[in-house]
């Protein structure tokens, strides 16, 4: 019989331990002792804000244990996040205020405590009051061969004065708030060419006051003095005469290419007529004209007309919608413009962008005098279905007169032709609708109707309705009568378009435009 030394099992036991790691596993042993609750707040003591469109202040907690922050001016200044998520303990904070509307100045202090922390960490947010700025007792104008101006500024708060022109100083540039006002002197060295620079005093809220400051010269260049009527232009477009005083060759210039200014070039003083077209904006539009120098050896700052064009129409908004620019908003009511003039035939053009709507559908919708035309686009369920709609009837004399189709009875005027495009009115980006006068193949009897409307309508540039080629009454397809034929005293309709049908949204009417086929 053999025997088996020591070492020779402990030869065998490591072996079978090798071939077999997972069968005996050591206890583990935490080197690392427990962290004791821990915050850091990356914060100022106190941040002062201005009192109207505050910049928003950032800070960072960084915690190995949960954290929350208490506010006392919830009503007014708000922090997000409040509290931290259960995901992370590290957060950047963001503190946002609302504007002061009081006399006086206001403070929120931030509580940050975390779990197992016992000393709480103290932010205050200080905005200051309402702000008070005031420019007064501008002088005059700096002569040619250098000097000086004066202004008076009152300000509560520190401000400062900011100008681009490199050629004239200031003393003082800036100042502290004060109940009392501060006498300021503008100076200018001697020029040869009339020059002028605005000039910017803004306090530490980042309010801010203008005032312009000119020298005289010996070379002029500018527009003549044109009150806000006199640079207004009415809807329909109008040409207007502006007067330009220089000394040398100049130039002028719109960037709209609706703008059209005759002559835009000339040499020393003299008239230039400004024509803006028929508006296609739905709100008021302004238009800026400069004037430079078009003579190389003399550098002259270029002057600015801004003139301003009446919008083509007028607001008919639904309860709790708006419009801001360009833009309608509804909240589930209607919101449309409606247009100042009536119109008949003609081309209309429609262009958007931005049209964010939840249902409901774009729709042009009128009513006069009981003749209805109505196209409706896009939206959802029902709302859904885009037709052309016409309806209505005028006596003329001994005849009536149809505006939807006519089948030679007193009752068979509705038209309604209807059309599928592969897009949905969030997609809507162009509109067109022709409406032109045609004769009929067959007038209906006894009805003395020789004329009819041909219809035609696009959406996003592709046709998508055309019932030019269809003149024969009674077949409700939408031939429509011509309520503008000989006899007729009728003015044609007002244009009233915009978001329907209980939308909650907004769209962009870039433009509309009308172009005339009488």
């Amino acid at each position: 019989m053999k025997s088996v030394s020591i070492f020779n099992l402990s030869v065998c036991f490591a072996v079978a331990m090798a071939a077999f790691p997972g069968c005996y596993q050591t206890p583990e042993i935490d080197s690392q002792p427990e962290q004791a609750p821990k915050i850091v707040v990356d914060a100022k003591s106190e941040y002062k804000v201005a009192s109207a469109s505050a910049d928003p202040v950032i800070f960072s907690i960084s915690s190995n244990t949960p954290w929350q922050i208490e506010n006392d001016a919830e009503d007014w200044c708000t922090v997000s996040p409040g509290a931290s998520a259960t995901s992370s303990l590290t957060a950047d904070i963001t503190v946002t205020v609302e504007d002061n509307p009081e006399s006086q100045p206001r403070t929120a202090t931030l509580t940050v405590t975390a779990d197992g922390v016992e000393d709480p960490v103290l932010v205050k947010i200080a905005q200051n009051a309402m702000s008070k700025l005031e420019i007064s007792n501008v002088s005059g104008e700096i002569p040619q061969n250098g000097g000086d101006v004066t202004f008076t500024v009152l300000s509560d708060q520190d401000w400062k004065i900011v100008s681009s022109a490199a050629w004239l100083t200031f003393r003082p540039d800036h100042g502290t708030g004060s109940a009392n006002a501060v006498n300021v002197t503008a100076h200018a060295d001697a020029t040869s060419n009339m020059r002028s620079a605005t000039v910017r005093v803004e306090n530490f809220d980042g309010d801010f006051r203008t005032l312009t400051i000119t020298q005289s010269g010996s070379v002029t260049l500018k527009f003549g003095e044109y009150d806000e009527t006199a640079r207004t232009f009415g809807y329909q477009g109008e040409t207007r005469t502006f007067h330009v005083e220089a000394s040398m060759l100049w130039k002028v210039s719109c960037t709209d290419p609706d703008v059209v200014i005759k002559p835009n070039s000339g040499t020393g003083s003299g008239d230039i007529e400004v024509t803006v077209p028929y508006s296609k904006y739905i709100s008021d539009k302004t238009y800026n004209i400069t004037l430079e120098s078009d003579d190389e050896s003399i550098s002259m700052e270029p002057q600015t007309l801004t003139i301003k064009q009446d919008s083509f129409g007028y607001t008919a908004l639904g309860e709790g919608s708006a419009i801001e620019g360009n833009t309608l908003t509804s909240t589930g009511a209607n919101a449309l413009i409606r247009t100042n003039d009536k119109f008949k035939y003609g081309t209309f053009e429609w262009t958007f962008s931005n049209v964010n709507l939840d249902g409901g559908f774009f729709c042009i919708d009128n009513t006069n005098d009981g003749i209805t035309l109505r196209i409706r686009f896009g939206g959802t369920g029902n709302s859904g279905e885009n037709f052309l709609y016409g309806e209505g009837s005028l006596q003329i004399g001994d005849r009536k007169v149809f505006f939807g189709a006519d089948s030679g009875y007193d009752n068979g005027y509705n038209a309604k032709s209807t059309f599928t495009p592969s897009i949905t009115v969030n997609e809507l980006r162009t509109l067109k609708l022709e409406i032109l006068p045609d004769e009929l193949d067959n007038p209906a009897s006894g009805q003395n109707q020789t004329k009819r409307l041909s219809r035609k309508i696009w959406v996003n540039g592709d046709l998508v309705l055309d019932n030019s080629e269809t003149k024969t009454v009674g077949t409700n397809d939408g031939v429509g009568g011509d309520i503008w034929q000989a006899g007729s005293s009728h003015q044609g309709l007002e244009y009233q378009f915009g978001i329907s049908g209980g939308a909650t949204g907004s769209m962009t009417i870039e433009s509309f435009k009308y172009t005339s086929n009488d």
